[in-house]
């Protein structure tokens, strides 16, 4: 049975748990148990029981302008100011390249709010998060009740509770994009769907592209790859302003802080 990822986004790639406890992969490979009580409480309303959700078999196609509404240009307006990455480093423009992606997601989150959201997508991605956590009781040998209680510290009906809050979250994000994608045309071809595989592939530690397919379906791989590609062209239509300091503004700041650490040199002295 192929793995189903809770988002597109390559940031949560290979951890559908990621929102509810970001070290549960590692642990998971490690044979060490989960951390304890560490999905946050969030989200209210009815709390239907695990076996009233219904999973889909493969992922929901859906068309993401039929939830967010995106009447105008101003996701090409966007505008932010930024410090320049540290150096020519790839961590450093790594680094620099998810702070400019936080921005943009910030600034789109603020201009096109979510009201609902696909069910049968909530419920795909609900499941694949659930899924993650009945493998982990399953890895030692516990009733899916009783593993809850001891490691999450919650019961079942907190537990989906979490898992519909950071559902929506994962779908929140994805569906913006998705929806910019769908207004500018971006789509993914084939061509771009098996290089697409072979990076991830690398990036990720599998030993072939077809590894990573056997582990996950096509359609949440291609939804990542989108989300990807449409944020290369919101990076390229944004408008970033750097952030330049000059050398006398980084002497004052110097100065600022020799002046300061004088002054409570001399008071400990004293």
């Amino acid at each position: 049975m192929k793995r189903k990822l809770a988002a597109g986004l390559t940031a949560v790639f290979l951890s559908s748990v990621l929102l509810l406890q970001p070290a549960a992969a590692q642990e998971l490979e490690t044979e060490t148990a989960p951390a304890q009580g560490t999905m946050e409480t969030e989200g209210a309303g009815d709390v239907p029981a695990m076996e009233q959700i219904e999973v889909p078999e493969t992922r929901p196609e859906y068309s993401a302008l039929d939830y967010v509404k995106i009447e105008d240009s101003k996701y090409k307006e966007i505008e932010f100011s930024i410090y320049p990455p540290a150096d020519d480093s790839e961590e450093a423009q790594t680094a620099w390249k998810t702070e400019v992606d936080t921005q943009i997601m910030t600034q789109l989150f603020g201009l096109y709010p979510i009201a609902d959201y696909p069910e049968d997508l909530m419920n795909y991605v609900a499941g694949s998060l659930i899924a993650t956590y009945q493998q982990y009781a399953d890895m030692y040998g516990m009733d899916f009740a009783a593993f809850l209680q001891t490691y999450m510290k919650m019961d079942q009906n907190t537990f989906i509770r979490q898992v519909q809050a950071a559902a929506q979250q994962t779908l929140k994000e994805e569906m913006l994009l998705k929806a910019v994608a769908e207004k500018e045309n971006i789509t993914v071809s084939d061509e771009e769907y098996e290089k697409g595989c072979e990076n991830y592939a690398l990036q990720y530690g599998y030993d072939s592209a077809d590894a990573l397919k056997a582990a996950f379906d096509e359609p949440t791989i291609r939804v990542s790859l989108l989300m990807d590609k449409t944020f290369d062209y919101l990076e390229k239509t944004v408008k970033i302003n750097l952030i330049i300091e000059t050398e006398t503004e980084s002497e004052s700041e110097m100065t600022e802080a020799e002046t300061a650490a004088q002054a409570v040199s001399e008071t400990a002295a004293g």
